[in-house]
Order: structure tokens, then sequence, then C-alpha cells
């Protein structure tokens, strides 16, 4: 079977889509940062809500990386089954 081919757009869709996903970890944990920072100093309390938003904010990272490439892989099957013509 002759391996699918590709538009370029398609390719460079996904090239964007998987570097875009380096950013969202550091981007959930400084937010976190930020806003336990600024809590932090309405409320008068030591950098504990920094920290423990910033560990909210990896989380929600992690979380919102592994729910981006389920989605991704549910895509991919779906397009590689559309592909598909049924011959060997």
């Amino acid at each position: 079977m002759a391996a699918p081919r590709y538009k370029l757009g398609d390719v460079w869709a996904k090239v964007a889509f998987y570097s875009g996903l380096g950013f969202i970890l550091p981007g959930a944990i400084v937010g976190g940062v930020v806003l336990g920072y600024y809590l932090d100093r309405w409320l008068n309390t030591s950098p504990v809500l920094a920290i423990v938003m910033g560990a909210l904010g990896a989380v929600a990272g992690f979380v919102e990386i592994f729910r981006l490439l389920a989605r991704a892989e549910r895509n991919e099957s779906r397009n590689d089954t559309n592909n598909w013509t049924g011959t060997r």
C-alpha cells in the first residue's frame, strides 16, 4: 500500500499544532504563578498561593496537552480510515 499523500498545508498545520504544544505547559505554569503572586499580594500571604497556583497550572497544562494529543490521535485515525482504499 502506498504511503498517504498529504497536502503541503496539512503538513504545516500539523507542524504548527505540535509546535504549539510546547508552549502550553510553560504558559499554564507562568499563568498560575502570576495569578498566585497577585493573590498573595492581595491577601497578604507568603508565596504559598504562588506555589499552589503554579502547581495547579502545571497539572492543568499536562491535562490540556493530553486532551489535545488524544483529540489529534482520534482525528488522525479517522483520517486514516477515510483514506483506506481497500487494496493491498
